[in-house]
């Protein structure tokens, strides 16, 4: 009886522990730590004040690599859940699941005026039949007042490879902890426009500024002379500045960078005349001085005075038609708009497709600056051409010229990001006439990207007959095609005011460690006849050896 009792004790105090989670319990021995909540993850689920609803619509038909990233984000969210202060539950949506086709099409509406595309997926079968299918690899995080949408896959990529999926897993994890943070947070931090040195105007950066107004408030304004005045922001933006900085406006953004702050420095390197080079198709080159050059040179980057082509580029359209002739636009392609090849281990640039520039200038890492990282993030192909100012821009001449003669740079950096202790260009030096404060000759840890190119965050204004029309930033109206350029500017902005180590989840890499398909294929049938005999064969010698010892012990 006694021991009945402690039995039933026993289970009792296991299913408790079990329903308070006290008693999970699971070592991780992945390489990778695939399986395991990072520290930065498990600060904002711990920080939950409401359950969330996750409905994912990666849902319905899937192919194998479709349905493992649906799993991994179900397994993902169920470990959340045991150290989350508040559950979030899965809701499946189907939006292929329709009566009839009318039905199934309005779905894809809504989904789609909510920014959720949908990818076409082909599957092979073994007998070589193929079918197309829909599907939204996408999510949204749902509270009681507000939904994140969630990416689960780049739009960019190819939905049927292993790798695209692969790298999708890798990045699930920080997709769904930072919408977490985005709910829970009450209050935004602030990052700040500097105006009064010809930077782009409202209009030019509206697209970027509604895509950073899901995580920060975002404010515009000069500098003036008080030494304290960008303190408030998190962070600073300098988008292609046309005029000279002053001793004052310089003073204050190396002094803000001293006490913790960070930059987005977006720098052209070189002046050209868009009007000339659409009328006559001729355009000079200047270098662009706006009094920043001893600036960034101590920090360790200097941006060149020169213009990159590309082979890899976008195109623009030209009037191919003759004097007198009606006007004949085709699109050619224009190698002073390359599209830039990304880093893919920082966690700015990790998953982004490609990014556009137009007329960017290299960037060189300078100067003994000991205590500082850096690391480039965007180069041009192995096919470019640098340009030095003064000079000039030729359309027709660009356009004869003989690829293996005139492209024979490689790589050229175009983004770099910087990060540690910086020292300051006022060092030994005094403050500017009519500011009073004290120099701070070393910074605190912080960060700051540079981009040789100051277009890259700006977007075009269409005129339609119901007004002005912001396009994407990014865009390309000749081939409709959307590169990463909005997704850079945000992934830069969010590393620079990471002061929770979220984004550095997006550094974790999972190997994709792959079956050889041309073997597979050839032994299919001895494989799957292991597989299956195999066990059957095993079960069965056990069970001869265990009745022939039973019936020898027995025997007697």
């Amino acid at each position: 009886m006694k021991d009945n009792i402690i039995i039933i004790a026993v289970v009792l105090l296991a299913g408790w522990l079990a329903a308070t989670r006290v008693a999970f319990f699971r070592i991780d021995l992945t390489e990778e730590k695939r399986y395991s909540i990072s520290k930065a993850a498990k600060g904002q689920l711990e920080a939950m004040k409401e359950p969330l609803t996750l409905r994912l619509y990666l849902t319905g038909k899937l192919d194998a690599n479709m349905a493992r990233l649906k799993s991994e984000v179900t397994d993902l969210v169920t470990e959340m859940n045991m150290v989350s202060a508040e559950r979030i539950e899965i809701e499946e949506i189907d939006p292929s699941e329709a009566t009839d086709d009318e039905e199934r099409m309005a779905n894809y509406r809504q989904l789609e005026e909510r920014g959720i595309r949908g990818l076409s997926v082909s599957d092979r079968s073994r007998s070589g039949q193929v079918t197309e299918s829909v599907i939204f690899p996408w999510a949204e995080l749902c509270s009681s007042s507000d939904t994140m949408a969630i990416c689960l896959m780049n739009p960019g990529a190819q939905a049927t490879g292993e790798m695209s999926v692969n790298t999708a897993v890798g990045d699930v994890e920080f997709q769904i902890i930072d919408a977490v943070r985005v709910l829970n947070h009450a209050s935004l931090k602030k990052i700040a426009f500097i105006e009064g040195h010809g930077e782009l105007p409202e209009p030019l950066t509206f697209d970027i500024s509604d895509a950073l107004s899901r995580y920060f408030q975002v404010d515009r304004g000069v500098m003036g002379k008080d030494p304290t005045v960008l303190d408030p922001y998190s962070a600073i933006i300098i988008a292609k500045p046309k005029e000279p900085f002053s001793e004052s406006d310089k003073f204050i953004i190396d002094q803000y960078i001293m006490h913790g702050g960070s930059v987005l420095w977006l720098i052209d390197g070189v002046m050209i005349s868009d009007s000339m080079l659409s009328t006559g198709g001729m355009t000079p080159l200047m270098a662009n001085d706006v009094n920043l050059g001893d600036q960034l040179f101590k920090y360790g980057v200097r941006v060149t005075p020169t213009v990159v082509e590309d082979m890899q580029c976008s195109y623009m359209p030209v009037n191919m038609a003759g004097h007198g002739e009606k006007p004949r636009f085709e699109p050619i392609p224009w190698t002073f708009s390359p599209l830039l090849q990304l880093s893919p281990l920082h966690p700015i640039t990790k998953t982004l497709t490609d990014v556009k520039v137009d007329y960017a200038s290299g960037i060189e890492i300078v100067g003994d600056t000991v205590g500082v990282t850096k690391e480039v993030l965007m180069v041009t192909s192995n096919a470019s051409h640098v340009t030095g100012a003064p000079g000039e821009i030729d359309v027709m001449q660009a356009m004869k010229v003989e690829p293996e003669d005139y492209f024979i740079h490689s790589y050229v950096p175009i983004g770099v990001a910087l990060e540690g202790r910086f020292s300051s260009i006022y060092t030994h030096r005094m403050p500017p006439e009519g500011i009073t404060a004290q120099v701070v000759e070393k910074s605190e840890p912080t960060r700051m990207v540079v981009v040789a190119d100051g277009d890259l965050l700006r977007n075009d204004v269409q005129r339609t007959q119901q007004g002005m029309m912001y396009l994407p930033v990014g865009f390309d109206r000749v081939t409709q095609q959307q590169h990463g350029n909005r997704d850079f500017v945000v992934n830069a902005m969010l590393y620079l005011t990471d002061d929770e180590g979220i984004m550095q989840l997006r550094r974790r890499q999972m190997p994709l460690r792959m079956l050889n398909r041309v073997s597979v294929e050839q032994r299919y049938m001895t494989i799957a006849a292991k597989n299956v005999l195999l066990p059957i064969a095993v079960l069965a010698l056990m069970g001869f050896v265990f009745i022939f010892f039973y019936r020898r012990r027995y025997a007697r």
